[in-house]
């Protein structure tokens, strides 16, 4: 039998154990229900359309009663909106309901929580990606939904558990106790993980993950879509490979197409999207049919609000098992659109085609006039060439578009960026300004609109204008 024949067996029989005896067995031994739960999405993924509609209605109607009935927040919120529990017996009813804000959660975090709660309840925050962290509580009930949601999201690229996996992650900070990380280094021991904090990137961080992979040979990568740019900007410039990676799996930050191409021609392996959240960690992944995003139903209700034309509007989660905070509704900031058809795969899981990203900064202009960041969305998914772009808004009417290229920018796409930027933002002086790299935000990740909120340094005093 051949040495790598050998190696696959190994890695396999690994991951089975791991998935399981070993997690299973931890959750028992912990009384928490992990063990249930994934056994249960394993089947449930299969399930028809209808029967997971009926299986989310059921949960949101459990947890419904219990905002209605002992939640204080909720009880205050929808009686002032003349909203009735009896009243709601469809989910156009549901969808009715007022949405729960990101500013709402942080002023009533005290309140949004059942009066007869019992269990212990765990503090958590977003990162403050856009600007305003979210401070909220989760119990170990939710917390094992989430967890087997995840995993079952990463295996359908063939990610399982116990599968060496090179993270470009966010990193524990220094200032954790002893014992958590010790804890930390168990997980990443017994899972197979080598994790690399990216929130300084530059050079000579590349060549030390890059030597690190080599003798640590991962067959997944994982990462925030920025840096596993930057990351396979520094191959191509030296023309490197990992001859043991399978996949890439991009997170937090919007994949488009020409950076999908860009990232899988570099590191020769298929590339798959996932999204997800500090609320709720997995809201949705590809399969290996790369159709859209499948949503994981069984945990989150997910819709989409206020669609513009195009269908796109703001994502709205429900957290079907979460009773430390409970999340109705909730406006999670992220632009998106619902796919209109079925996946391939057969799974009866809905998908989303498309995430968008954050809501964006608004630009403001001078006449009153503003411009969404939805529209440089629009505009910039559309020019192959571009891998990175943020829009800066220097002064109340000059505009800079920041762009990381994949090649040089071809004649038409010069001309049709131009005439897309000058048409909306008409006479606000704007410049296009090609630069090898974007400073990244205090969370790690790219922002991609920054409005004018008083003098700024400049961000990139090296980049070259576009002439």
């Amino acid at each position: 039998m051949a040495s790598r024949d050998l190696q696959l067996i190994l890695v396999s029989l690994y991951s089975y154990f791991l998935e399981s005896i070993l997690l299973p067995a931890q959750s028992l031994a912990r009384g928490r229900s992990y063990h249930r739960i994934r056994r249960f999405l394993e089947t449930s993924q299969w399930w028809s359309a209808e029967q997971l509609r009926d299986f989310q209605w059921q949960e949101l109607t459990r947890l419904l009663t219990i905002a209605f009935c002992s939640v204080p927040f909720y009880q205050r919120k929808y009686a002032a909106a003349g909203a009735r529990l009896e009243d709601i017996r469809t989910w156009d009813d549901f969808q009715r309901l007022p949405p729960l804000t990101r500013e709402e959660v942080n002023q009533h975090r005290e309140e949004l929580f059942p009066r007869d709660l019992t269990v212990r309840r765990l503090p958590h925050a977003t990162g403050g990606s856009s600007g305003v962290p979210v401070r909220f509580y989760r119990t170990w009930q939710s917390y094992d939904w989430r967890l087997a949601a995840t995993h079952r999201a990463y295996s359908w690229s063939g990610c399982r558990q116990g599968e060496r996996t090179l993270y470009l992650w966010a990193a524990p900070l220094a200032s954790q106790s002893l014992t958590s990380r010790l804890r930390e280094r168990t997980n990443a021991f017994l899972h197979r993980r080598l994790i690399v904090p990216t929130w300084l990137q530059n050079e000579a961080l590349w060549e030390h993950t890059y030597h690190k992979a080599l003798r640590f040979r991962p067959r997944f990568l994982v990462g925030y879509v920025s840096s596993l740019v930057n990351f396979a900007r520094y191959f191509e410039s030296r023309q490197l490979h990992l001859p043991t990676l399978r996949a890439v799996l991009t997170a937090a930050e919007p994949l488009p197409a020409s950076v999908r191409g860009f990232l899988s021609q570099v590191f020769r392996v298929p590339v798959f999207e996932t999204y997800g959240s500090r609320e709720f960690m997995s809201i949705g992944a590809e399969c290996d049919r790369h159709q859209g995003l499948h949503l994981n139903v069984e945990n989150l209700v997910v819709e989409i609000a206020s669609a513009d034309p195009d269908g796109y509007g703001d994502i709205l989660v429900t957290d079907l098992h979460n009773l430390g905070t409970v999340f109705i509704r909730y406006a999670i900031g992220d632009l998106g659109r619902l796919a209109s058809r079925s996946c391939p795969c057969r799974r009866g899981l809905p998908m989303l085609q498309t995430v968008a990203g954050r809501r964006a900064d608004e630009i403001r202009l001078p006449g009153g006039r503003s411009v969404s960041g939805l529209f440089f969305v629009h505009v910039l998914k559309e020019i192959p060439e571009i891998l990175q772009y943020q829009v800066r808004q220097e002064s109340p009417d000059r505009v800079v578009l920041l762009l990381v290229l994949a090649r040089e920018l071809s004649a038409s796409s010069q001309s049709r960026l131009r005439a897309e930027l000058g048409t909306v933002l008409n006479d606000t002086e704007f410049e296009i300004r090609v630069v090898p790299s974007i400073p990244l935000g205090p969370s790690g990740k790219l922002h991609p609109v920054v409005a004018f909120r008083g003098p700024q340094p400049d961000p990139e005093p090296g980049g070259i204008p576009l002439e």
